[in-house]
């Protein structure tokens, strides 16, 4: 499935969203108030659903729809 999350890690300014098929996808965290505030250990703690298509964080009460986030054409992708 094109676009199915596969893991999620950050820096202190990006989300990098680990898509199926080897992608990376690098998003600011500015974008992400909730997780930008977060500790470190908040982000690492996240699940993923089993379709693939969103991103949990049951500690911050935060989630992310992974289609939603692709369709907005991101210029950074990493193989």
């Amino acid at each position: 499935m094109e676009g199915a999350a596969v893991g999620a890690h950050f820096d202190s300014a990006h989300l990098f969203l680990d898509l199926s098929g080897g992608k990376t996808v690098e998003f600011p965290l500015d974008w992400f108030p909730v997780l930008q505030a977060a500790t470190a250990a908040e982000r690492e703690h996240f699940a993923i659903s089993m379709d693939r298509q969103q991103l949990f964080w049951p500690e911050i009460d935060e989630d992310v729809n992974v289609p939603a986030l692709l369709s907005y054409q991101p210029a950074t992708m990493r193989q």
